[in-house]
């Protein structure tokens, strides 16, 4: 009778060894929510303190990409150069806004009120007596001077025209001297009674001459005209001198 008592105290010993497992259907243990957020700022800290070395360690070695433009041997002060601009951006904003924004126009002066004087006692006028009248006095007769004579013409002087207007010349001969800057000419006007009256050889000096002022001048050609418009004569193209053209096939 003894046995079986000394089986139940073995196994109600075991029970009170062993823990009880708790139970599914009881509360969770409460974690407060403060604690969990200090660890994952101390968690996120800690990852990115590695994050930043590990990218500080692959700038130093030059494995960060770059823009081709710039420099293999320069590549680790990119990014932090990079860096220091877009820090320094806003300070420049800011301060090209104090310089400038805010300069706006100021108050203007405060009006200044004048103290009104008092204006000064006007004398009574004085009654001016009116003027006794005057004897009659002879009228001057106006005398119209009349000019009979007519306007003279005004003078005009030609400096060109002088030029080539020599004493030596035939009266009569050189009618005008004209410059055409466009074509680098220059024109003379001859009369073609007096040019046909004057001997040949006498003509070609003359051309000659009139070819050398002109070149003299800084005119590159030289033609001869009678008043119609008829070429008389021109410098050659190829070479130099005058080329003279017959009368008989003028006009």
């Amino acid at each position: 009778m003894s046995e079986p008592a000394r089986s139940d105290s073995q196994s109600e010993a075991r029970s009170e060894s062993q823990p009880e497992e708790p139970s599914g259907n009881l509360p969770a243990p409460y974690v407060s929510p403060w604690l969990e957020f200090g660890r994952n700022l101390q968690a996120m800290a800690a990852d990115l303190r590695l994050r930043m070395q590990e990218i500080w360690r692959r700038n130093r070695e030059g494995e960060l990409s770059v823009p081709g433009f710039w420099p293999r041997d320069l590549a680790p002060s990119f990014w932090p150069m990079l860096l220091v601009l877009l820090l320094l951006l806003p300070v420049a904003g800011l301060r090209w806004w104090q310089v400038h924004g805010s300069t706006g126009p100021g108050p203007g002066p405060e009006p200044v009120e004048m103290p009104r004087e008092s204006l000064p006692e006007l004398a009574a006028p004085e009654l001016i007596p009116a003027p006794l009248p005057l004897p009659n006095e002879p009228e001057l007769a106006l005398e119209t001077v009349t000019n009979d004579e007519p306007p003279q013409p005004k003078l005009s002087f030609d400096p060109l025209f002088e030029l080539f207007q020599d004493k030596a010349l035939p009266d009569g001969l050189l009618l005008s001297a004209k410059p055409l800057p466009e074509q680098d000419q220059l024109l003379l006007e001859l009369s073609v009674d007096v040019w046909g009256q004057m001997a040949a050889g006498q003509r070609q000096t003359l051309a000659s001459s009139w070819l050398q002022s002109a070149l003299e001048l800084d005119y590159a050609s030289l033609q001869l005209v009678s008043a119609q418009g008829d070429l008389l004569g021109r410098s050659a193209r190829v070479g130099g001198g005058m080329i003279l053209f017959d009368l008989g096939l003028v006009g």
